[in-house]
Formats: structure tokens, sequence, C-alpha cells
């Protein structure tokens, strides 16, 4: 009998399919797959007979018998064959998807005055797909003086852009819904060198910066004009970084000093997840020790004196993404991206607790004066 730890099912309303030679089934925040997406392959003649999936179709990915995906969609189907071999492929992805395709409203909208969990709900809602934030950076709920939708701008443009300005990260869940912010502090899954990891690639940068600043502009009125409006700047400092070197970003979109600090502390954040990148691979793809399937930002402690030139050894370190493998040479495997978990969360400079070269900090933005 089958192992079910072992079997990745697509469901759907005309019955349940098994029969797969390769599975691969993939999501990460920091990358173009923030949704979750998939690609199977069937091979077996009998099977591969009876496949009619097809572009369109509505399907739940589960895994190990835990649904990974619901109610997502079959993009493409591609059917090979001659004397000797015959195969389909299928890929698609989470409901998600649906949102980088089409305009919102016809590339139109304004919003004024609103948070950013409204307008991505109110550019959501023809979906059927919500957002929410949770444990996001202080002021994330300050809302917009004036957002306008560009012209052909989807809703994934949309909410990007505005994520930006709020200090978020996002990524789908298994629904399809939109989740920003990491989540709450939770059980870590432990992996150690020599006992639960096949194999690891770890990277290691210098952030050649030592201080970030963005610039920005905001809409003049009669009261608020000159410098004022014309010149807001916000800036942070990077510990680490080459003297004197400093990043300068100007914004998307008009930002007053608030918003400016809270734009620094977005792109802080993702100058950390380049500082400590590292991919582990494991057997099976529920979660060592703890079971379920991983979502971003579930924490990691990695010890490995191999990876880490540190004198314990030891990271603690949050998902970026995952990737669930199965094919007849590897077996069933996962590889997990993480990231140095401050690509998560801004904190205070403290020495103490730094265990590393690249365990740099960035302190939280504030406000600077434009020279």
């Amino acid at each position: 009998m089958s192992n079910p730890d072992l079997i990745c099912e697509v469901r759907t309303s005309g019955g349940t399919y098994r029969d797969w030679q390769s599975v691969q089934v993939e999501q990460n925040y920091m990358s173009e797959d923030w949704n979750r997406s998939f690609r199977l392959v069937c091979a077996e003649p009998s099977a591969v007979g009876n496949l009619r999936l097809k572009p369109g179709d509505r399907v739940d990915i589960a895994l190990a018998g835990q649904v990974v995906i619901k109610a997502g969609f079959i993009r493409d189907r591609q059917a090979a064959y001659d004397a000797n071999r015959h195969a389909v492929q299928i890929t698609g992805y989470g409901r998600a998807g649906l949102i980088t395709e089409a305009s919102i409203n016809g590339g139109t909208g304004q919003y004024r005055g609103y948070k950013i969990d409204a307008i991505a709900n109110s550019v959501l809602k023809p979906y059927g797909l919500k957002f929410r934030v949770q444990n996001g950076p202080d002021g994330w709920e300050t809302p917009f003086t004036n957002v306008m939708v560009r012209m052909g701008e989807t809703p994934f443009d949309l909410i990007s852009r505005l994520a930006k300005q709020r200090g978020l990260f996002f990524y789908a869940d298994v629904d399809g819904n939109l989740v920003a912010g990491p989540k709450s502090d939770g059980g870590m899954v432990q992996f150690i060198e020599g006992v639960n990891i096949l194999a690891a690639n770890c990277q290691l940068r210098h952030l050649a910066v030592e201080g970030l600043i963005v610039d920005a502009q905001q809409s003049g009125s009669d009261s608020l004009f000159g410098k004022k409006a014309a010149e807001v700047r916000a800036s942070s400092a990077v510990t680490g970084g080459a003297p004197g070197a400093v990043r300068t970003i100007l914004a998307e979109m008009p930002l007053n000093q608030r918003e400016a600090q809270l734009r620094t502390d977005w792109e802080a954040a993702a100058l950390q997840s380049m500082a400590l990148q590292l991919q582990i691979t494991y057997q099976g793809w529920l979660k060592p020790g703890v079971g379920g399937l991983w979502e971003p930002s579930d924490g990691v402690s990695v010890k490995s004196p191999m990876l880490f030139p540190t004198e314990s050894g030891t990271e603690e370190l949050k998902v970026a993404g995952y990737s669930y493998m199965q094919d007849t040479n590897a077996g069933t495997i996962t590889t997990v991206d993480l990231v140095n978990k401050l690509a998560w969360e801004q904190r205070k400079p403290n020495a103490k607790e730094n265990d590393g070269f690249y365990d740099v900090t960035t302190a939280p933005a504030k406000a600077e004066a434009v020279t």
C-alpha cells in the first residue's frame, strides 16, 4: 500500500488524479512566485489516456493529504508523444494568479483617505479574494491621502506598489487570499547538520551600503507648499556597510514624512533578505518533527557549523519560500528558502545579539532634512 505522505492528489469535480511521474509545487514571497503554483507530469500510458484535465479547470492540490492550493486554476496543458514516449504536463496557480492578468476597472480609479487594506479589498472583490494584515509595522494603517490607479495597472501591481509604502511584504495563502506581514511567533522547526538536512546552500553577502535614503514629495496645496511639500526625506543606517556608501531611492508616489519612513523600512527589510540566503533540502513534504505544510515567515532554527562561520554555528531564520518536489530520481523532497529574520521585521541594533558579520541590522527609518 502506498505511503499517504508521499501522494500528490489533484482533486476536481470530475474525480481525483494521483498518477504523477513528476511533482513540483512552490511559492516564494521574495520573487515572482509570491503566489502558489504547480507543475505536474503524467507519463503512465493508462493514466495519460484518462487524464482529462484542461486549461481553466478548477483544482485542489493536496500533498500528503493536506491541501496546499484550494480552488486553483490549470493554466497550461502540454501533451506530447512519439513511438517510445508519451506524457502530459499541466501547470497552474492558486486563485490569486488571476489578479496579475486584467487591469483594474479598465485601468482607472481613485481612492482618497483609505487604508491599504480597504483599497486592496476593493480591487480584489471582483475576484472573490480578500486582503489582510497580520503583525504589520507601526504605521501600516496610515490612510493614503490620494491613490490614483495607473493606466493598465492590475490589482497585483497596485497592491504591490502600496505595500512598499507601508513597509509590508505579502503572499497568497492556500485559499488565494493575500496576507501581509509575518505570522505570530509559533513553533520553531529545527534543522541540524548531519541529522535531517539532505543538502544545503548558504550565501552570506556583505551589504555594500551603510545607509538608505528615500526621497519623496507631497502634493502641494494652499497650506502645503515650498520645501515642506517638495522635499521629503527619510533615512536608515545599516551597520557593517562600506563607509560613506549610501543608496538613494525615489519613492514611487507622493508621500508625507511618516510614509517616507515606512517606505525606507521596507527597503531596509528587502536589503536584509540579501544578507543571508539559505536553501535547505530534506526528505518528505511535511515539516520535520512538527508536521503540516509550510507558510511564508515560518520560523526555522538551523544548526550547521559548516554553513555559519560563528561560534554557535546556529541561526534563527524565516521562511521566504518552499518548493515541494517528487520524481523517480530524487524521490520526495522539499527545499525551503530561508532568509535573515530581520527581512520580516525591524529592530534596533544590538551588538550583544549579533553572532556573525552577516547579521546586519538596520535602524528604524527617521526623518531627514534635505540639504
